[in-house]
């Protein structure tokens, strides 16, 4: 009787591992960790396999994670100028700055949110046109801000400011903004326009140049 009882609970025991262990195997197969500027992002299986390259994660052209604060115009300036929808929002302790617009070079909606977290500033960008739990929790998950709202929002519209200087300079330069800036004013509706739409339409023609 008690070697019918042993081999029962042996019998247990194995099935019990087994299942810890396949448990564990779906979590690992769910979320992967990954290190950026001393900070742990937990990536979601959805976008898992891609690269670490100079503090930045890059999946294809679907997903990126990169601290920002070596260049932060050069990173938000071209999607705040091509945006088509831009909100200002908290998720967990994070102020947190969304832009979308449909980027015609891959033909699918991009998405781009700025935040802080510790004192620094990523930039998580994704194909899609709202912001995803999986994205939240990513942002939440990090360690809160020590950046004050206001200032974090004040430097990235000065950043964005800088990118508009150096890109209006830039084609200057060339000789081609203002040939670009007197055919787009002599196109009908013209004055329909707000100055944001005006400057993104010029600087599309020169997409990353």
């Amino acid at each position: 009787m008690m070697d019918i009882i042993k081999s029962n609970m042996s019998k247990k025991i194995f099935i019990f591992m087994i299942a810890i262990l396949f448990i564990g195997a779906v979590w690992a197969q769910n979320d992967s960790n990954i290190t950026l500027n001393n900070v742990n992002f937990e990536i979601p299986s959805k976008y898992k396999g891609g690269e670490i390259d100079n503090n930045r994660y890059e999946l294809n052209n679907e997903f990126s994670i990169e601290c920002v604060d070596d260049n932060l115009e050069k990173h938000i300036g071209l999607w705040a100028c091509e945006k088509e929808y831009e909100k200002n929002l908290t998720i967990g302790k994070h102020p947190v700055r969304y832009y979308c617009q449909y980027n015609q070079y891959v033909h699918d909606n991009q998405s781009h949110a700025y935040f802080a977290s510790g004192d620094s500033i990523y930039e998580i960008g994704w194909t899609g046109n709202e912001i995803t739990k999986e994205i939240e929790d990513m942002i939440r998950n990090t360690p809160p801000a020590q950046i004050d709202y206001d200032e974090f929002y004040y430097e990235l519209d000065k950043s964005i400011d800088l990118y508009k200087k150096e890109r209006t300079g830039k084609l200057n330069q060339e000789g081609e903004y203002n040939y670009l800036e007197a055919k787009y004013k002599s196109s009908p509706h013209t004055n329909e326009k707000q100055d944001d739409t005006h400057f993104k339409e010029i600087l599309l023609t020169h997409y990353r140049k």
